[in-house]
Parts: C-alpha cells; structure tokens; sequence
C-alpha cells in the first residue's frame, strides 16, 4: 500500500493587497503640489520623532480638494469591498468611513513599523515615490510589513522556514518597493512601517484607514 502525501493547508491568511490608482499621473501631477503647501504652512502631527518626516492630521477629506478626495476615497472604498466578504463567503458593499492623512519623507527618514487599533483596513498611497525613476535598490524607502505573530517563529530555529508558499519569512519582514500611483491595503492589524529613504526625490504618501457601518 503506497501511504498517501500529507496535505497542507495554510491557514490564517493575512491578505496584502497591492492596486493602482487607474488615473494616478493626472491626479498626482495636481494633488502633490496641494500637499507640499499643506506642509509649508501646519506643524508635523507625527509626535516628536524628527526623523519620520511631515505628517498632516487626519483631515485630508478637508482640504485635499474635493474632487481629488472623492476619487481616492471612492477607489479605496472599492478595493475594501472586493477584499471582504460575510462569513458565508458573499461578497459586501459597505459605506466605509474612511480617515486619511498626508506624509512627506526626504532623504534620511523612515516610519515605524505599527498597527492600527481601532480600524479595519489601512494602508497607503503613493503620490510620488521619490526615487526619480530610478531602480537602485539601495535607495530603500520599500514598504515594510512585519509578521503580526512577531518574533516567536523565528525564537527557535530562525535559520529554518516553512516550506509552503511565503513561508520562509515567518517571524520576519515582507517589503514592497513602492511606485507612484500605487495602493497597499492591508488588514489594520498588520503592524506597516517604511524603510529609511535615500532617495534624492521628496516621497508623498497619503496613509489612510478604514472601518465598515458599526452593527447595533
């Protein structure tokens, strides 16, 4: 009797979504001169870090210009739909209220890696990545998404991985190097940060959550 192959099954699947913004040149060519303004005229609400960059509050819906907001939001509140489903697996159509803010990054500057309490989805767009169209990877600045289990994969034997499909970096970092116009959606749960920048380009970022209708 030839014994059967053991069955694998990943479970737990965090899903990464990454999109882009299907009319991002126009929209980027007149949202990023709005931000920099922005910034020349409101302190960073970033704490007191001077190294994670310009960081506006959290009412770009106020002054992000109507109809650039309502494209953004209107997007990402589709991307949030196509990703979230009843537990009988049916698709949903959700009025998510959406909560975003503004970032700029130079050279030299990064974001800590965290999670966002309170919220469902969260994630990031790319107005201008900053690298000038330039591919050396030494410029850093890559999206960075830490295992939400943390260490204790890797406490043990962190020499070794699973081997099933992204099982290797458990306990660890997946990265993703940004581009302009692009859109990271990711559960709020999922700690994201942001490698230091070396680019001699300034990053524009809008970083953004989400949270679905409370149910009384």
């Amino acid at each position: 009797m030839v014994a059967p192959k053991p069955q694998i099954r990943s479970m737990f699947a965090t899903p990464v979504c990454v999109h882009y913004l299907p009319v991002a040149q126009e929209f980027n060519t007149e949202l990023k001169p709005v931000i920099l303004e922005r910034a020349r005229h409101e302190p960073p609400h970033n704490g007191n870090n001077q190294h994670q960059g310009w960081r506006s509050s959290a009412d770009f819906e106020s002054w992000g210009g109507s109809s650039l907001v309502q494209t953004l939001f209107r997007v990402l509140r589709e991307v949030a739909d196509s990703l979230t489903a009843n537990h009988n697996g049916s698709r949903v159509s959700l009025d998510w209220k959406v909560q975003a803010a503004a970032a700029i990054r130079n050279k030299g500057e990064y974001l800590e890696r965290a999670a966002r309490p309170g919220w469902y989805w969260s994630g990031v767009y790319y107005v201008d990545d900053g690298y000038n169209k330039q591919d050396d990877e030494s410029l850093g600045g890559e999206a960075e998404l830490s295992d939400p289990r943390g260490v204790l994969p890797a406490m043990l034997a962190p020499q070794y991985g699973f081997r099933v499909p992204n099982g290797l970096t458990a306990g660890q970092i997946e990265s993703i190097r940004p581009q302009s116009g692009m859109i990271i959606l990711h559960p709020s749960w999922l700690p994201r940060g942001e490698h230091r920048f070396e680019g001699a380009g300034t990053r524009v970022t809008i970083e953004f959550d989400l949270v679905p209708p409370l149910v009384v």
